[in-house]
């Protein structure tokens, strides 16, 4: 039987995936291109809402990560067998902005600027299940990446 404390592993599983390298749109890291796209709309902080996707009239990066992270979300929801009414609200928000305080949490890594990514679901009854992952970034160039190609 189901329990709502899933949900905090579903966020966990949804954050890693989203922050991962394999997380990629087009052949290149989505992080990176989202950073881009954040400097160029001098944004700090990007938020994807994944109940219920939004429909776009053009597939854009942003259109694929909401329209990714439902479906993943619903296939971890089926897989752990908990009702979709149980999930009330579901995003992901990634802030490039990120304190200094926290650049030290991702050690791994010292190449780019810090970002914090964060995914909350809040159940039926009003309770908050997060997950929140730091990493670093470097904006988005076609130039200094490699593509990776689909098979």
């Amino acid at each position: 039987m189901a329990r709502r404390i899933e949900l905090r592993g579903i966020a966990n599983a949804l954050n890693e995936s989203f922050v991962s390298r394999n997380n990629d749109f087009k052949g290149y890291w989505t992080i990176g291109q989202l950073k881009l796209l954040a400097i160029n709309y001098n944004l700090t902080t990007m938020d994807f809402s994944l109940t219920p996707p939004k429909s776009a009239p053009h597939f854009n990066l942003i259109h694929y990560v909401e329209l990714h992270y439902a479906a993943m979300l619903g296939h971890l929801l089926r897989k752990q067998q908990i009702p979709d009414i149980w999930v009330s609200e579901a995003s992901i928000t990634l802030d490039f902005n990120v304190n200094a305080k926290h650049e030290q949490l991702n050690k791994c890594s010292t190449s780019g600027e810090p970002f914090q990514c964060c995914c909350q679901i809040i159940d039926d009854t009003g309770r908050g299940y997060s997950s929140v992952v730091y990493g670093r970034s470097q904006v988005h160039s076609s130039v200094k990446e490699l593509k990776r190609l689909e098979n």
